[in-house]
């Protein structure tokens, strides 16, 4: 697949893993938390309401301990993305996006919580306006992909999800505006 035909614009773009840093990121994204992102979870966690609220003490911290990473497979066309550029922002007509380096991947789907609120899936990258590209891995592939979902960052839920492409191909190269 030739990347370098799909976007319109390339605003930013970071050099391609290689075969190496693929097969590693490939083979070791959704092991299990580590301490230290646990802890990255616990301390964001952050009691949203006053003290003289009666919700107050009845506030509980998410609990990452308890989270797990889809345990699928990542696409084909998703590592040949990556082997052609880690991470990166680009615009295809009026669609942003903004992918995620290797390296940041897992820390991006802590902090905004995915793996709490929308179980299954697997966000990879930003359109530009706070909304998340996501895998949704809940199924088996179908043709070597992903349905992709795209949900806003405040509200991470697949009842509230538009799914916007059953390829990142699909995805990447149409230019229509999303809603």
């Amino acid at each position: 697949m030739d990347w370098n035909t799909v976007f319109d614009q390339i605003v930013s773009v970071n050099p391609g893993a290689d075969d190496e840093q693929l097969h590693t990121f490939a083979r070791h994204w959704n092991i299990a938390l580590r301490d230290e992102e646990i802890q990255l979870v616990k301390d964001q966690q952050r009691n949203p309401f006053p003290t003289h609220s009666p919700l107050y003490s009845q506030y509980k911290p998410l609990d990452a301990a308890q989270w797990t990473f889809p345990q699928k497979p990542l696409p084909d066309n998703y590592l040949n993305l990556l082997g052609w550029a880690n991470g990166g922002e680009y615009q295809t007509g009026e669609r942003m996006f903004q992918f995620f380096r290797m390296d940041e991947l897992r820390e991006m789907n802590l902090v905004y919580e995915v793996l709490h609120y929308m179980p299954g899936a697997l966000s990879f990258g930003m359109n530009g306006g706070g909304r998340h590209y996501l895998f949704d891995m809940r199924s088996d592939l179908v043709n070597g992909e992903y349905p992709i979902l795209l949900a806003d960052s405040g509200n991470l839920d697949y009842s509230d999800a538009q799914h916007v492409a059953d390829s990142l191909w699909e995805l990447c190269s149409r230019g229509d505006e999303l809603d």
